[in-house]
């Protein structure tokens, strides 16, 4: 036992493994770099293979280049290495400086990683401090030590990059950013002797108001091209960045905004909005700050360079006595580290900031105008799930039984959603609805008070609309709000599944659903077309609330309740129901609820013993439908007694469009009492429609972060000679 023990590794492997290990590590380092010039897509995809790919590139890239880095200082001062190849290797330590800086195109995978930027400082100080010291063995007869020498300076620069565009995105910075310049007013001692030299004499007091210029600059046009809409975009960014960490606005930026947005159409309002969101991507996630400056232009002009001098260098120094693999692998590295810096030309060049500093004076930016426009700037979809299809997609049934068991029937869950779980584009129609209906509210909320009030409705503003369905208002004020949209989620699967779409007279055969009647941006549609889009907006904003609630709850966190509760003894009982009466498929198990006629309410029925709301929302179905009837009564009767002639428009007698203004009522308050932070997490995975609801309200003065100017500033009064 006094013998030291080792592992049989047979001594090949040993031999393989001291040879490529490193530059194994150098190659994949590489290729990480080059990967990670995808990670711009994250934000207009929602691809979870993605954002998994360039989340474990994004880990693995700094992990790869430090470990390289420790194997290149071991190698240096490894007594028994005497193999010549230490320039080599302290030239590549230079390289992974370089790689550590990373690409411009991601600097944070999440917000959570900017407030990380003290360790990135400190692995700067570390990995720059070794690198320097592998160069430093071998500075007595290194032949590459001007290549060397220049691109540990490209490297250093790079890392350094970096580790400011985390500081400047961090929370605590990004809060200061956005803070107006101090100021300290008047002298107080000599306002004082002012005013008490003046108390003995008369003096006309007037209110002096200061004018604020207001930065939308065209807020007067109905119509403004892309061009001018990315502009107004990028003022508005800059006036409501403060939302992200939490500061009011005042009064005056309430109204600027407001104004701007009651003239806009629907598309012109999400078009500005994605910009928007665009602009907070980048500077939270990317470079763009550190680069977009007289400094970063500079450096990044300075690090080319230096890449170019360092390559002409190398190519002229004897390499001989080197292995061509590793002069190849070399060349490799010069190769990646220029095709970086040329993608980052071309993104500086083809950006939306680009836009900015032109401003659209000559033929060159119109040229990337063109261009840079037509990409888009978020997914322009959201996910999809239902309760009906999470409790009968359990199969087999012996593996969730068994997971219940060793509890990890939650982390099952999850997965089996995310394997369930679906994407639908946003549609036109969804997009025009949500901007009307805000922007009727809007109208409404003339001052702060009415804005923040109308932030608190979650539905029982649209049923007060109609007093036909007021008689639904149980359904809205008896539950918390997720019992609520957990409630409505069900009803309208129950009513979706039983009525069909309408078939369009101008649509020739095509589905009706299909925008065939389109006539302008306001989307100008008949009664079938109207109807059919009001049963696809409940369907897809019902599904959409019912997968946040499910799958994003730091978005629900503030409005979840007992959320849980009510979820789970809701999906044990439809889950029971549905091995009572045998169903497998989802229509089958729509009918079967439909077909129990309930007539009470779970709570009357069961008391505290379960808080399902299953057969709650098969009564509200029940009452949607009875409804209907009676409004459509209501309305033959009175064009029998006015003796009209013309068909009478069952649009008129419609429960979709209620139920759709339920459903953009229920998104806006989730959108509004959700933390800011959390929204401006989104653009980094490929938007959030309540993102983009939350944005628009904001500027359509229904969010709740504004304050009034007179009661925080105070009022202004001087003397008048």
């Amino acid at each position: 036992m006094g013998k030291n023990m080792e592992l049989p590794i047979p001594r090949e492997v040993k031999k393989i493994w001291d040879v490529w290990n490193l530059r194994g590590c150098i190659l994949l380092s590489l290729s990480l770099q080059l990967s990670l010039l995808l990670a711009s897509f994250r934000k207009k995809c929602r691809s979870k293979l993605l954002r998994g790919l360039i989340w474990s590139a994004y880990l693995l890239a700094d992990w790869i280049a430090a470990v390289a880095i420790g194997i290149i200082t071991k190698s240096q001062v490894d007594i028994c290495d005497s193999k010549g190849n230490k320039d080599l290797l302290a030239f590549w330590a230079s390289f992974l400086l370089l790689h550590l800086g990373g690409p411009d195109t991601i600097t944070s995978f999440a917000l959570e990683d900017n407030e990380f930027w003290v360790r990135h400082l400190v692995g700067l100080i570390v990995q720059v401090l070794a690198a320097a010291y592998c160069f430093y063995l071998t500075l007595v007869d290194n032949k590459f030590w001007v290549p060397t020498v220049l691109v540990f300076v490209v490297g250093t620069i790079k890392f350094g990059e970096r580790t400011c565009a985390l500081y400047l995105a961090s929370v605590d910075h990004f809060g200061e950013t956005v803070l107006p310049k101090p100021v300290a007013g008047p002298d107080y001692e000599e306002t004082v002797q002012i005013h008490t030299s003046m108390r003995s004499v008369e003096v006309l007091t007037t209110q002096v108001v200061v004018p604020i210029k207001p930065y939308i600059g065209d807020a007067h046009k109905e119509s403004l091209n892309d061009m001018q809409l990315l502009q107004e975009a990028y003022y508005l960014f800059e006036s409501f960045k403060r939302l992200i960490v939490g500061f009011l606005l005042s009064s005056k930026d309430r109204e600027l905004s407001r104004a701007f947005f009651l003239k806009r159409t629907y598309t012109s309002a999400f078009q500005l909005i994605e910009y928007e969101l665009s602009f907070m991507y980048e500077v939270l996630h990317t470079k763009v700050i550190v680069v977009r400056c007289k400094i970063g232009y500079t450096l990044r002009l300075v690090s080319f360079c230096a890449t170019i001098v360092a390559l002409v260098f190398f190519f002229s120094v004897e390499k001989k006595e080197f292995a061509k693999f590793d002069i190849d692998l070399t060349y490799a590295l010069f190769s990646g580290a220029i095709f970086l810096d040329i993608i980052s030309v071309f993104t500086l060049i083809f950006s939306d900031w680009t836009l900015i500093a032109f401003n659209n004076t000559n033929i060159w930016s119109r040229f990337i105008a063109a261009v840079i426009m037509k990409g888009g700037r978020w997914s322009g979809s959201v996910s999809q799930y239902n309760m009906i299809k999470n409790c009968l997609d359990e199969r087999p049934e012996c593996v969730f039984t068994l997971a219940g068991y060793l509890g990890v029937g939650g982390i099952l869950g999850r997965i089996k959603i995310v394997y369930y779980s679906s994407s639908e584009a946003v549609t036109e129609e969804l997009k025009y609805f949500i901007f009307k209906q805000l922007r009727l509210k809007s109208l409404k909320a003339n001052n702060r008070r009415d804005g923040m009030e109308a932030c608190s409705q979650r539905g029982d503003w649209a049923l007060l609309l109609n007093s036909n369905y007021q008689d639904l208002k149980w359904s809205i004020g008896d539950y918390q709000y997720a019992e609520s949209v957990l409630l409505w989620h069900i009803a309208t699967e129950l009513y979706y599944a039983e009525s069909g779409t309408k078939q369009c007279p101008h649509s020739y055969g095509k589905q009706a659903t299909q925008r065939a009647c389109d006539s302008d941006d306001q989307l100008t549609l008949c009664d079938a077309c109207e109807s059919n889009a009001w049963r696809s907006i409940c369907k897809l904003l019902s599904d959409y609330l019912f997968y946040l609630l499910v799958m994003q709850h730091p978005m629900m966190a503030p409005v979840l309740g007992n959320w849980h509760i009510v979820f789970q003894d809701t999906c044990a009982e439809a889950k029971r129901f549905f091995r009572k009466h045998s169903v497998k498929d989802h229509t089958n198990a729509c009918e079967e609820i439909t077909g129990v006629k309930a007539k009470y309410r779970s709570a009357t029925m069961k008391g505290s013993k379960s808080k399902s709301v299953l057969f709650d929302a098969c009564m509200l179905a029940e009452q949607l439908k009875e409804s209907k009837a009676k409004q459509l009564k209501e309305s033959k009767a009175e064009q029998l007694k006015e003796s009209k002639a013309e068909q009478l428009k069952e649009s008129k007698a419609d429960p979709w469009e209620l139920m759709s203004r339920v459903w953009v009522e229920l998104l806006s308050y989730a959108s509004i009492k959700c933390r800011p932070i959390v929204h401006a997490q989104q653009p980094s995975r490929g938007g959030e429609l309540i993102t983009f609801t939350w944005l628009l309200m904001n500027h359509l003065g229904l969010g709740t972060q504004f304050y009034e100017l007179e009661n925080q500033a105070g009022t202004k009064w001087v003397a008048d000679k």
